[in-house]
């Protein structure tokens, strides 16, 4: 093998070398990129479960809450006026003088208009908290709406990570396949053998030659 052949092997060794590791490098981050991606979409994936339990707990609370409100709303009256009639009856029974039976009228009228009252307080509150139920719905709807866009962007994320994986992977596996070759060729392959070796083994061919011929006179 030729001065030059012996000098470029080791660089050519050390640059293949350096790309494996490059290689390699680039394979850890490649690897740890989907680990972390892949637990943030599992994190994502909880988050949508959950806030899926959350809104079938909603639907079954407005549907119950429904039948209350629609059970009461005969009974849905203007509440300020029915409180002002009361403070107003209230007045009387405290500052006028009335007959007996007078009063216990007035006390009477005070007493329904108390439960009337109350019941239009209670129709108000289920209409509220249906309000409320529904804004809820509406909120989880759009927080699942947008965790099921970040799982999309996620999966396409991973897509382009395993990609990338696989470019690499199936390099590194054709380069390996071609060092193993090019290692199989070089040991197959017989031995270079320079002209100035050539000369020598000539030389030394032409002493034994020399000396055989001596030998020969000396022993005739």
């Amino acid at each position: 093998m030729g001065k030059e052949q012996q000098a470029t092997a080791p660089q050519d060794a050390g640059a293949r070398q350096r790309q494996g590791d490059s290689k390699e490098d680039k394979l850890g981050e490649l690897r740890k990129g989907i680990d972390e991606e892949r637990k943030k979409r599992m994190d994502i994936i909880r988050e949508v479960k959950a806030a899926r339990n959350k809104l079938q707990y909603k639907i079954a609370d407005k549907a119950a809450m429904s039948q209350l409100a629609e059970a009461n709303k005969s009974r849905t009256k203007n509440i300020g006026y029915l409180r002002r009639r009361k403070e107003q009856l209230e007045f009387r029974i405290a500052t006028e003088a009335f007959t007996l039976e007078a009063e216990k009228d007035l006390i009477r009228k005070k007493s329904e208009i108390e439960q009337e009252l109350e019941e239009a307080i209670k129709s108000y509150r289920f209409r509220r908290k249906l309000e409320y139920i529904d804004k809820d719905m509406e909120n989880i709807g759009k927080r699942i709406t947008e965790l099921e866009v970040k799982i999309k962007e996620s999966d396409k994320k991973l897509d382009e990570l395993y990609s990338g994986l696989r470019a690499l992977t199936g390099e590194a596996r054709k380069i390996h396949k071609t060092e193993r070759k090019q290692g199989s060729r070089a040991q197959q392959r017989p031995a270079e053998v320079s002209l100035a070796d050539i000369a020598i083994m000539k030389d030394k061919k032409g002493e034994k030659s020399s000396a055989a011929e001596v030998d020969e006179s000396v022993l005739n």
